[in-house]
């Protein structure tokens, strides 16, 4: 599958002193490029230097690799576009840095690496220079590597290279490489709006009926979803709903069951008077794990309450479709199955999911009985959604270079919306394996908030370790996935929610303060930067922290676990000054009920950082904004 759409190599020289060439062909392929023998039909074209002229597609990019001053036509062309020149080689072997601190990271995951240089580079406007030989204090070396931003839409981006890919074996020249062509690759277009995506659907009279009579009915409910007010209009709502319901069922045989026992639910509902409502049948007639169909869709409607959204328990409606790519049906099918999950996006919904809710869970729906869950479901678009908007406000205030391809994952919802699938199917499955020393549904538990915040950790950091295992396979995704975890845990996470017992902050706050701690994310000059290449192994070292704490807490008792869980926190996050745990078990109720130990928790145990605190206050309202957002 092409993450990054199509690739073309123009006039790239063979043989056995240039393994470069081949070698960047693979880099390409595995990190997510097609490789296509037409240069009109391609999102970025890399030009070399035995390249013709080159017709490039409407907004494609290019990348001009240089071999000294000599340049074929096609890279003539492009040169004289960008305003840059080519004063041939640099002899020797240099470091190659940043030119200044503005603009994308080509060397992401090369941290400063040993170039040869085949051109040094003339720099004019609209080029601007983006890398650089080394040089001393007050006196730049030659500049390597320039990039072209053109805002017409019609003309693609421009990277030109001076440093050798072609003809050397050094592995980081090809991630330079791999950088600038991801850079230049051509945007992907905006997805449609939600709305947009099922015309036919969201604007059918019966789902428009529909929404409108559970609208008023969530007036006429209580917190239970009993109906406490006028219960002749709640009678005649109620015989609309499912008036609708039974108009829309054609369109979604796949759940004729499904749709046929919600009917009688909520007949049965109508005829006992009201009360505090029962569609146990109904969610067990729904069965969305069966058919994970990339694209089909559902009507799914009951009395529930909504996670991080509402929680009164009332009739809810919504309209689904299923996100199922292929990689992921594949990962499904080996190392990674987890039969329960269903990864959809929002087409429409009623007011309960016009939150920060991204979740639709059977738990959530009121029933007489609890039966065997089959099937969660996860709003992948919602999560892509607010992971791009927050994490692209969070980037631009602390002034962070971001990788190209870490920059087209904040560009692209459809990109964004398969990392989080590929990322939820790990996380999710997580949760019921490894060495436990718990109930890992520790939703039924109550315990000290900071457990919470280890056990989300931990899923997440498995879901990163085994993305690094799967990149190093050629799966594609994997590398996005990375990225996802580490920006959605330090940037939005941390920051999002009320300071009580905020589980997801605190697991944020302690990736961070982890990896600054160990100098693997600096924060110098106001400006945040992160050795990209340090990056995984730090982030796994805290995964196998954690890891040991569980398995090391099988065979202790509970309060001991608890204790040793917050030594970790704490050994890295700083506690409140008036904490009592912080004072170690003399300072708790240690011989006491464990709900003891609990209430000595403090709301906000573990304060927000001066960091996190001011990265708070700049991007608060971005971060409100995203309340019922979707792709």
């Amino acid at each position: 599958m092409a993450l990054f759409g199509s690739v073309h190599l123009a006039g790239l020289p063979q043989g056995p002193a240039l393994p470069g060439a081949a070698a960047l062909a693979a880099e390409l392929t595995t990190h997510g490029f097609e490789l296509v023998t037409d240069p009109a039909a391609a999102d970025v074209v890399v030009v070399g230097p035995e390249a013709g002229p080159v017709a490039l597609g409407a907004g494609a990019g290019a990348v001009v690799l240089l071999d000294g001053a000599d340049v074929g036509d096609g890279a003539a062309a492009l040169l004289a576009t960008a305003g840059v020149g080519s004063d041939g080689p640099v002899a020797g072997s240099h470091a190659i840095v940043p030119a200044g601190i503005e603009g994308p990271d080509l060397l992401a995951w090369a941290g400063t690496p040993q170039l040869s240089v085949r051109a040094a580079l003339d720099v004019a406007p609209p080029a601007a220079a983006a890398l650089r030989i080394a040089g001393s204090p007050g006196a730049p070396g030659p500049v390597a590597a320039a990039l072209v931003e053109r805002t017409d839409d019609a003309a693609g981006r421009i990277a030109i290279l001076g440093v050798d890919v072609l003809a050397s074996s050094e592995p980081l020249a090809r991630v330079v490489a791999r950088n600038a062509i991801v850079w230049a690759t051509r945007r992907a277009p905006a997805p449609a709006e939600t709305a947009r995506r099922a015309p036919e659907l969201v604007a059918d009279p019966a789902w428009l009926g529909l929404k409108s009579a559970v609208a008023e009915l969530q007036e006429l409910q209580g917190s239970d979803g009993a109906v406490t007010g006028d219960h002749d209009r709640a009678r005649a709502l109620v015989t609309q709903i499912a008036a609708h319901v039974a108009s829309l069922a054609p369109r979604f045989p796949h759940d004729d069951e499904y749709l046929l026992a919600l009917g009688k639910d909520l007949q049965r509902w109508r005829e006992q008077g009201l009360g505090v409502p029962d569609f146990y049948d109904s969610l067990v007639a729904f069965r969305p794990e069966l058919a994970r169909e990339d694209g089909l869709r559902h009507l799914v409607m009951f009395p529930m309450y909504t996670q991080n959204g509402r929680t009164d328990r009332k009739v809810e409606a919504v309209l689904v479709e299923v996100i199922w790519p292929r990689f992921v049906a594949d990962l499904e099918a080996g190392a990674y199955s987890n039969k329960l999950f269903v990864p959809i996006r929002f087409l429409d919904f009623t007011a309960g999911y016009d939150t920060n809710s991204a979740v639709l869970f059977p738990e959530t729906v009121a029933m007489r009985q609890v039966p065997t869950f089959t099937w969660g479901a996860i709003f992948a678009d919602r999560e892509a959604a607010r992971f791009r908007t927050v994490v692209s406000a969070a980037a631009a205030t602390v002034r962070l270079p971001l990788p190209p391809d870490a920059e087209r994952l904040l560009a692209d919802q459809h990109l964004a919306e398969h990392t989080f699938v590929m990322w939820d199917l790990i996380h999710d499955r997580t949760h019921m394996r490894g060495d436990l020393p718990f109930d890992p549904f520790m939703i039924k538990q109550r315990m000290p908030f900071f457990l919470y915040a280890l056990e989300e950790l931990r899923c997440d950091l498995t879901a990163f370790r085994e993305s690094v295992a799967l990149e190093a396979q050629g799966v594609a995704h994997a590398r996005l996935v990375q990225y996802a975890v580490f920006f959605d845990r330090v940037f939005r996470f941390a920051v999002t929610g009320p300071r009580v017992r905020n589980y997801d902050g605190l697991g944020g706050q302690l990736l961070f303060a982890w990896l600054h701690q160990r100098r693997v994310v600096h924060w110098t000059d106001n400006r945040l930067t992160v050795d990209w290449p340090r990056l995984p192994e730090a982030v796994l070292a805290l995964g196998a922290e954690i890891e040991e704490l569980y398995w090391r807490s099988i065979d202790r008792p509970k309060i001991a676990h608890w204790l040793a869980a917050y030594e970790l926190v704490s050994g890295t996050v700083t506690p409140h000054p008036a904490s009592r745990w912080a004072k170690g078990p003399d300072a708790l109720p240690v011989s006491g009920p464990l709900k003891e130990m609990t209430d000595a928790v403090l709301a906000d145990e573990f304060p927000l950082s001066m960091f996190h605190e001011a990265l708070a206050r700049k991007i608060a309202d971005v971060v409100a904004s995203t309340s019922g957002i979707t792709g």
